[in-house]
């Protein structure tokens, strides 16, 4: 059950691990699931294979919903009770599913992410629509990072989503320095095991690092109100037919159905 301690948490902080989000006894078909659905894609073309390694061209692919791709066991790790839980907390009973973005990377691919809000990459940075935004205390949509193998390569910046940058912030990114060999005051790591899910509010300072040496599956999954779901940037495969075939939707978990329906009649 999540608390209202643990809710308070993230409105202060911008994110909050949810430990076991996904039981040990079910990672193993989860992670089993994931990486058909990742060699799916590549034969199915729906993601890029690197002609040079054999795997994923870049470090992850979009949409591994699509009909083509869908898997039971995966699905159902997306709608897990404690992360639904916190999703509705969150944002109410009804929960819209906006996207998924599918990370994979070998243990040789290099990942340099840069530190940036995503909130920038919508809006603009600084422009009326993002600092509106971004000063919204409470902000109800959540994207949600699910650990499919243990994952360090996430940091961000704890209480910068609901604010101003701080002038150390702003300097930085008005002179560009956000590559991966920056550091942000105050930024932490996040050193997940399998099955841990983090909820964050995207519009934080973040950044992804992965240098070789280790591999990356990982999920980030956005739920918000059904309202907010028709401006979403992300929302665009809901109005694809193919994701309204009604064998598709009666093989999808409940749950996750009714936030995929929800967002289809919001775009509609």
């Amino acid at each position: 059950m999540i608390t209202a301690e643990q809710l308070c948490s993230y409105h202060e902080n911008g994110y909050l691990i949810i430990e076991d989000a996904i039981a040990p006894d079910s990672l193993p078909a989860l992670q089993q699931a994931y990486e058909e659905t990742i060699e799916r894609a590549l034969v199915l073309g729906h993601a890029k294979r690197n002609s040079e390694t054999g795997f994923l061209e870049g470090h992850r692919f979009q949409n591994p919903h699509h009909p083509d791709l869908a898997s039971p066991a995966l699905l159902e790790g997306l709608v897990a009770e404690p992360v639904m839980q916190f999703c509705r907390g969150l944002t109410g009973p009804k929960l819209a599913f906006y996207g998924i973005a599918a990370f994979a990377m070998q243990p040789e691919f290099d990942y340099r992410g840069g530190w940036h809000r995503d909130s920038y990459a919508a809006w603009g940075k600084d422009s009326e629509k993002e600092l509106q935004i971004r000063e919204i205390h409470t902000w109800p949509c959540t994207q949600v990072l699910l650990a499919i193998e243990d994952d360090a390569c996430f940091w961000l910046v704890p209480g910068s989503h609901n604010r101003q940058n701080t002038p150390e912030e702003e300097r930085k990114f008005e002179e560009g320095e956000t590559g991966w060999e920056e550091m942000f005051p105050g930024a932490v790591q996040l050193k997940l095991r399998a099955g841990m899910a983090v909820p964050f509010d995207s519009r934080a300072i973040h950044r992804g690092l992965k240098r070789p040496g280790s591999s990356r599956r990982s999920i980030f999954v956005v739920y918000g109100p059904p309202k907010e779901a028709k401006d979403s940037a992300i929302t665009s495969w809901a109005k694809d037919p193919v994701y309204r075939d009604e064998d598709y939707l009666a093989s999808l978990p409940d749950a996750f159905r009714a936030a995929v329906e929800l967002t289809q009649s919001s775009v509609s």
